[in-house]
């Protein structure tokens, strides 16, 4: 704890605003109370694109789709129009990493028009997400911007100190209340880290569901768990919920547990995925430039174990099993599904100083993605 104590220390804005420093701090320590783990050493970092989850996959058992060029062809015709249109400029090749084992590039022409397949897009965050607002965040950053292409943006609110089991339950309550979902609409699940987990807890528990939804896409979903949930301080939930000022205090608090890797491979031992239902992930992988400033300490620690990491999960355990391999996102954890960048709070702003990746373009491009590979029935 040493390390961020310091910082805070370093940032803080004057006796005169003691009250207000104080609620930065508490909400630091719930979004970031694995960095009492900030001493560890690394080993010598292997480099980002060495090795891929095709090859390293202690949960993804069972075959991936490994589908790298097909939806590096979407992606970047998507940035280069969105990029034209903005009169600006982005490296394709910087913000997807090109693995050494991806397969040659495919050059295609891709529809950008308006889809036809009246998708809602559902998004559910993860971990402390309700603390820092994460919900209404990517709300105001998806919701017209997807709107202009045809897709329906929605979001569910979780309990961002829930175990999956709680959260499961909200979730299909919420599904089970759109009624659009399966009739007029399909339901397409975007899940950010825990809260994919969440997700796939639904559709396993309750069969209700499934009509309603054709897919989940991942973003650095926390499938096979984190080893920092390990090593975590007792403290790292309460805290969030008894801070004041907070809006994660409900909820039964089995957030952690919930992400302990020793019971996600147990239930995904015992819970094989629904087959009528599609599966996408997306992985980020930074490079060690792009981790931010507020995940580094968790970087370090992740990378004793292996450092492909995006400062919350090694990279083989963001992969559904059997799912379509879409990318490997150069953005760490916070980056790619949200711009805390953009946070009310200084210190969290100061922090995550790396959040400046093209999002919305690349969920943009997962979707069209998803919308052909439904089109042509999972084609290989």
């Amino acid at each position: 704890m040493a390390l961020l104590k310091n910082t805070a220390v370093a940032n803080r804005p004057g006796a005169a605003e003691d009250n207000r420093f104080r609620l930065h701090w508490s909400l630091l320590a719930a979004l970031l109370g694995l960095m009492a783990l900030c001493g560890c050493a690394s080993k010598a970092a292997r480099p980002v694109t060495e090795s891929s989850a095709l090859v390293i996959t202690p949960v993804s058992q069972t075959s991936i789709r490994d589908r790298r060029p097909e939806f590096r062809n979407v992606f970047c015709s998507v940035l280069e129009a969105r990029m034209a249109e903005q009169d600006s400029d982005d490296d394709c090749e910087f913000r997807l990493l090109r693995l050494t084992d991806e397969a040659p590039p495919i050059y295609a022409p891709i529809d950008l028009g308006v889809s036809q397949q009246n998708f809602t897009v559902i998004f559910i965050a993860g971990l402390y997400s309700d603390c820092v607002d994460q919900t209404n965040q990517a709300r105001t950053q998806f919701k017209d911007y997807l709107a202009r292409f045809g897709y329906h943006f929605e979001t569910l609110r979780v309990s961002g100190v829930s175990s999956t089991e709680s959260n499961a339950q909200f979730i299909r309550d919420a599904l089970l209340d759109m009624p659009e979902l399966g009739t007029t609409r399909k339901g397409v699940i975007v899940g950010h880290s825990k809260g994919v987990v969440d997700t796939l807890e639904a559709l396993v528990t309750y069969p209700e569901l499934r009509p309603r939804i054709s897919a989940v896409i991942s973003l650095a979903g926390a499938i096979g768990g984190s080893p920092l949930a390990d090593l975590a301080p007792d403290a790292a939930i309460s805290i969030a919920q008894n801070t004041p000022g907070l809006e994660c205090k409900d909820g039964d608090g089995g957030a952690l547990e919930s992400l302990r890797p020793s019971v996600r491979r147990a239930w995904l031992a015992n819970n094989p995925l629904p087959g009528d239902v599609a599966y996408y992930s997306i992985v980020g992988l930074p490079t060690p430039d792009r981790i931010s400033r507020g995940l580094k300490a968790a970087y370090n620690v992740l990378s004793d174990i292996d450092p492909r990491n995006d400062g919350n999960l090694i990279f083989y355990d963001q992969v559904i099993p059997g799912s379509t391999l879409m990318g490997y996102a150069n953005a760490d954890h916070w980056a790619i599904s949200t711009d805390l960048g953009t946070s009310p709070y200084a210190l969290v702003r100061s922090l995550a100083d790396k959040s400046d990746y093209p999002r919305e373009v690349l969920l943009e491009a997962a979707l069209r993605f998803v919308e052909q590979d439904l089109e042509t029935g999972f084609a290989e």
